[in-house]
């Protein structure tokens, strides 16, 4: 009310309301990266999990493959 019969109150109003609405856009802004940076440093650690599934998955074929092979080589000298 006050700012409004005033001019110069009324700018300063003004850019006081459009300094705080500026801040608030930079805090959602900053959000927001906070918000993709941690959805790929999650994306990150789920490829790193399936890349270690996937070796031990194949580690496992290899050494049962082995295992198979060991049975094999003691049935033939039994």
């Amino acid at each position: 009310m006050l700012a409004s019969q005033d001019v110069s109150l009324s700018d300063a109003a003004e850019t006081i309301y459009q300094l705080s609405e500026d801040e608030r856009i930079q805090q959602e802004c900053e959000a927001r990266e906070d918000f993709i940076l941690r959805q790929q440093g999650m994306e990150d650690l789920i490829s790193e999990k399936d890349q270690t599934i996937s070796k031990l998955q194949d580690e496992n074929a290899s050494q049962k493959q082995e295992i198979a092979w060991l049975k094999a080589l003691l049935a033939s000298r039994e």
